[in-house]
């Protein structure tokens, strides 16, 4: 019988010390069981690939397995949405706090008109990789991808024209200012342009940044770009590989590369985004850069001592607010101009 009660007590104290470990029941005084403070937060696990910011308080993220998360309270806390897809989400953009479009891999784009408490899968007509949109407004948007493809709708994602040439060249970002005038940017130092609506496109050029080589030399192509930003119809950014930066103040006329320290480090560069003079730029293994001129001279900023992962959309609202997601979850805000960021979600780095 005694026997019996040791054991039992062990098993008992087993079970307890189980329970503890799994989280189920607390252990210890009280002060000992409150939770200490998280060397890092997770808003989501997923690799981010795209974020939307069309106020200071309405936020969009998505990214890999169609992951979409929102905030209502500039970036405070999230809610996961729900998407009819099951594809890698590569772009989004919303137009105001209720309507918005999401693209992605094999043709996918989605659509919501209520701010993601629903999310509508609508028809591309191809299935293609798609790889980034621009909405100017509830009814207009366009969509760029692989092989060319240009896709505009005039009515709301209820129809998709096809607007490109079918070329075998991967379009990588579109910028709009307006329902006419917009640009598009791609691999091999791809620039075009529209002014009637994508009816017709002419191809733009910065030569600075097109390799001159030799008869004996192998050919070289001029690095792709992947980002692309107008703030007005004259004045306009890019970026890309090996930390290229250009810029335009004709509309594109002339395009001007502009010198940066990601260059020095041939650190690929993925989104650009201005509001006023605030410019900032995300790139490969956690680089990001700003400007506080329009984009003429750009400096390091601390994010870059805070994460080591990929970062792939960046986005500023207005001259203060502005939010960049990458791999791992990582998710940076600025409520400041760029002159200092915040991790709000992903795992961190020790700073020097």
């Amino acid at each position: 019988m005694q026997k019996t009660s040791i054991q039992l007590r062990q098993w008992i104290l087993q079970l307890a010390v189980l329970l503890c470990l799994f989280g189920i029941i607390s252990c210890g005084s009280p002060k000992q069981s409150e939770p200490s403070e998280s060397p890092f937060t997770m808003i989501v696990a997923q690799h981010l690939f795209t974020a939307a910011f069309p106020d200071p308080q309405h936020l969009w993220i998505a990214g890999f397995d169609s992951a979409i998360m929102h905030s209502s309270d500039g970036g405070a806390n999230w809610i996961p949405q729900t998407s009819p897809v099951a594809s890698s989400l590569c772009d989004l953009d919303f137009v105001d706090a209720l309507h918005g479009w999401a693209v992605g891999r094999g043709g996918v784009i989605i659509h919501t008109a209520d701010g993601g408490e629903t999310w509508q899968k609508q028809h591309s007509g191809v299935e293609r990789q798609l790889f980034a949109l621009d909405a100017v407004d509830e009814l207009r948007a366009w969509v760029v991808g692989e092989f060319g493809t240009i896709l505009l709708t005039a009515d709301g994602g209820e129809t998709w024209q096809e607007q490109g040439s079918g070329e075998d060249k991967i379009y990588n970002d579109v910028f709009f200012i307006d329902a006419q005038r917009g640009w598009v940017v791609g691999e091999y130092g791809t620039i075009l342009h529209t002014s009637d609506g994508g009816q017709t496109w002419a191809v733009q050029e910065c030569r600075e940044i097109i390799p001159v080589v030799s008869e004996d030399e192998w050919e070289s192509f001029a690095p792709s770009l992947y980002g692309v930003h107008f703030k007005d119809e004259l004045r306009g950014v890019a970026c890309g590989m090996d930390g290229t930066i250009i810029a335009t103040s004709d509309g594109g006329v002339i395009w001007r590369k502009i010198e940066n320290s990601a260059a020095k480090g041939k650190s690929t560069l993925y989104s650009i985004s201005c509001s006023g003079d605030t410019c900032i730029v995300a790139g490969q293994k956690g680089v990001s850069l700003a400007s506080s001129d329009g984009g003429a001279t750009w400096s390091m900023t601390d994010s870059v001592r805070t994460t080591r992962s990929w970062l792939r959309a960046a986005v500023m609202v207005d001259a203060l607010n502005g939010i960049v997601v990458g791999g791992r979850g990582t998710v940076l805000q600025t409520t400041d101009g760029a002159n200092s960021w915040r991790q709000l979600s992903g795992i961190p780095v020790p700073r020097n």
